[in-house]
């Protein structure tokens, strides 16, 4: 099935099978509700709007544009905190999990302060040189230690 855009149709139909489905739960369609149905008819009542409006929202799921984002599933990137030794502020890197974190860093240097040409390393909260190990292997907040020259 073709991935269509959100239709006016598919909103109607999802609000209006939500809107039964909530009246037959509070007890509005009931047999002793404002409507007043037959015990057999609202059991039947009851099914049907269930799966009525789960298809409604599988309906409106499905359409839902390909452009956004988190629709597309996993892609392979993900996020990790780093910040430079002796400052509080976090940044953000994004790559790939089994790419270098000095290759992450390099492609997107977070730190518009500093040069990202001079030496520096990064490190794991034991102190431990974590500069070439995968992105995907670290777990908590790297700290980046620049090098300062003498």
């Amino acid at each position: 099935m073709a991935r269509f855009k959100i239709s006016p149709l598919s909103l109607i139909a999802f609000t209006l099978s939500g809107v039964l489905l909530l009246m037959v739960q509070f007890g509005f369609i009931s047999p002793i509700g404002w409507i007043v149905i037959p015990y057999s008819e609202f059991i039947w009542l009851f099914w049907i709007s269930a799966i009525l409006f789960i298809a409604s929202t599988a309906n409106l799921v499905v359409r839902i544009p390909s452009y956004t984002k988190w629709s597309e599933g996993y892609s392979g990137t993900i996020t990790r905190t780093v910040r430079i030794a002796g400052k509080q502020k976090d940044y953000f890197i994004q790559g790939a999990g089994d790419a270098p974190i000095k290759a992450v860093l390099l492609d997107d240097w977070p730190f518009s302060e500093q040069d990202q040409n001079s030496k520096w390393h990064v490190v794991d909260n034991l102190g431990n040189d974590v500069t070439n190990a995968p992105l995907s292997s670290l777990e908590e907040i790297a700290t980046v230690i620049i090098e300062e020259d003498t």
